[in-house]
């Protein structure tokens, strides 16, 4: 009660039986069904990864990593490996190709040198990429590379003169 309210109360004109307050009893915290997978910054690890389950990478990872739910791969991962996930967000750094059941996230901090496949895909402003990109099915970017029509080796000759310079800027500057 406010100290205007008692202030103003008059005598008798206080109900006969106070309202009960409630209290709300703390709930227990919720079981999470998730499970999480965290290898820290000081773990290196040579091999092939599987889980079923959320993985978290900090440490240096290298390999093979396959994931059956969220792969993150941190500002501080290091991982030099094939990734297979459900869903992909890199903020570090990674040497290989990358395939993602739904989607793959390149955070602003994210250098990354591979191949990406997905359906979906979110590269934010300042992520690096050296590497080509296949969004949606079809076929393996091997196949798609020996599908594509060659160009004639006089305008490729020409292309690649004209072109040095500003494909160096481009993957220097990482835009």
């Amino acid at each position: 009660m406010a100290l205007k309210d008692f202030m103003a109360r008059t005598p008798g004109s206080e109900p006969a039986h106070p309202e009960p307050q409630t209290i709300a009893a703390p709930r227990p915290a919720a079981q999470s069904s998730v499970h999480t997978t965290y290898l820290g910054p000081t773990i290196t690890l040579s091999g092939e990864i599987r889980c079923a389950e959320t993985l978290r990478i900090d440490g240096s990872v290298k390999g093979e990593v396959h994931c059956d739910q969220l792969l993150t791969i941190g500002e501080k991962g290091c991982v030099f490996a094939s990734i297979e996930g459900d869903s992909v967000v890199i903020a570090g750094e990674v040497k290989g190709d990358i395939t993602a059941k739904r989607k793959i996230t390149l955070e602003s901090t994210a250098r990354v040198t591979g191949d990406l496949i997905t359906p979906g895909i979110v590269i934010q402003e300042g992520a690096r990429l050296e590497g080509r990109i296949m969004i949606g099915g079809g076929p393996t970017p091997d196949a798609a590379q020996s599908a594509a029509p060659k160009p004639r080796a006089q305008e490729k000759a020409a292309a690649g003169s004209a072109d040095a310079p500003a494909r160096a800027s481009v993957i220097a500057s990482g835009a």
